[in-house]
């Protein structure tokens, strides 16, 4: 009798960096089941965005690979072990985050940041669906959508199949998503005050500032 040993389904989490000194990059992979989704991974990345954007210190790989150690022992560990294969032509990867930073120039506070969330059924190479998003405040509004559908995801679950593990599982997820949506909220804020910052420089006088600021909260 033949034996097949079947390849397992990694998550791969690839952050790259770029400054003055060029461009840095580190992988990171973990197996796809039970945390190696976006769901589960994109918050800690959100996490250390916020840390970045309060501290404001330069984004760099050292700084973020630390952040996934001291992540180590939290209830969704992050992935922890270096990928050094080229993702897109390893057939075990069926899910790949690719985060690229550059510091913030002039008055932004947030650090400058691309993400592509690539998915593929596990064992082949052409990959079926590709996410893009472009700066922090849509950064974090896609991880808040990812975390509430895996809230729907599990609750339908627990309805269908009660069980224990994951009745535990729902409870994370809804943190994750709760935690999510708190920063989603204060960066959606943001970004109205900043637009409404950009549309009072472009229109003069202050009786239509006040206007135009005022359709924009609404």
């Amino acid at each position: 009798m033949r034996l097949s040993i079947v390849s397992p389904s990694l998550f791969v989490l690839r952050v790259s960096v770029t400054d003055g000194s060029g461009t840095e990059r580190g992988s990171w992979a973990m197996p796809s089941a039970p945390y190696g989704s976006p769901a589960w991974q994109l918050p800690s990345v959100v996490a250390h965005l916020v840390r970045l954007e309060r501290t404001q210190e330069p984004p760099s790989v050292s700084g973020f690979a630390e952040h996934l150690r001291g992540r180590s022992g939290s209830s969704v560990p992050p992935p922890q072990t270096p990928h050094p294969f080229d993702v897109l032509h390893d057939p075990r990867v069926s899910c790949w985050v690719d985060a690229h930073l550059e510091p913030a120039q002039g008055s932004e506070r947030w650090p400058r940041v691309t993400l592509a969330v690539l998915q593929q059924e596990s064992g082949g190479c052409a990959w079926s669906r590709i996410t893009r998003h472009r700066g922090a405040y849509s950064v974090i509004a896609h991880a808040y959508t990812e975390a509430a559908a895996e809230v729907s995801r599990l609750a339908d679950r627990a309805r269908s199949v009660p069980d224990a593990g994951t009745a535990a599982a729902l409870c994370t997820a809804q943190q994750i998503r709760d935690w999510t949506w708190g920063v989603h909220r204060k960066a959606r804020a943001e970004q109205v005050l900043v637009r409404a910052g950009q549309q009072f420089s472009a229109t003069p006088g202050d009786g239509s500032f006040r206007v135009r600021t005022n359709t924009l909260i609404k």
